[in-house]
């Protein structure tokens, strides 16, 4: 009778729950016909009183192939611009990065393009 019932309990569990899986989510094909994924388990995200930082894997795959995973790491301190960090040093965001958008969504997070010159913009 136990059996019977933890079968029933576990078939009416599987009945309701709910999938969660993880996904490489498409997000652009560039120039060289490298086509850009973001791997949407792996947005990371921290807010402190100094600013906002996130990190996520975006996978390279051409002729689907694999080519490379690289992990990025977007940071903005205060009132600053949108930065991504690289191994020693960071670079200025401008529109339009699609990984970075894409991200910013998924975190909820509101953004602006924005700049003195009319030309260059950047994220803000």
């Amino acid at each position: 009778m136990k059996q019977i019932f933890l079968a029933v309990t576990f078939a009416v569990m599987l009945i309701f729950a709910e999938t969660c899986a993880a996904q490489d989510v498409w997000i652009e094909q560039r120039s060289n016909g490298v086509d850009v994924y973001v791997m949407d388990d792996t947005i990371t995200s921290n807010i402190s009183d100094g600013g906002r930082i996130f990190s996520v894997s975006v996978k390279e795959v051409k002729n689907g192939q694999l080519q490379r995973v690289i992990n990025r790491d977007y940071l903005k301190y205060e009132n600053d611009m949108w930065r991504e960090h690289m191994k020693d040093h960071s670079v200025a965001l401008h529109p339009v990065d699609k990984v970075f958008e894409f991200c910013m969504n998924q975190l909820g997070w509101a953004y602006r393009t924005g700049g003195n010159d009319p030309i260059v913009k950047f994220y803000y």
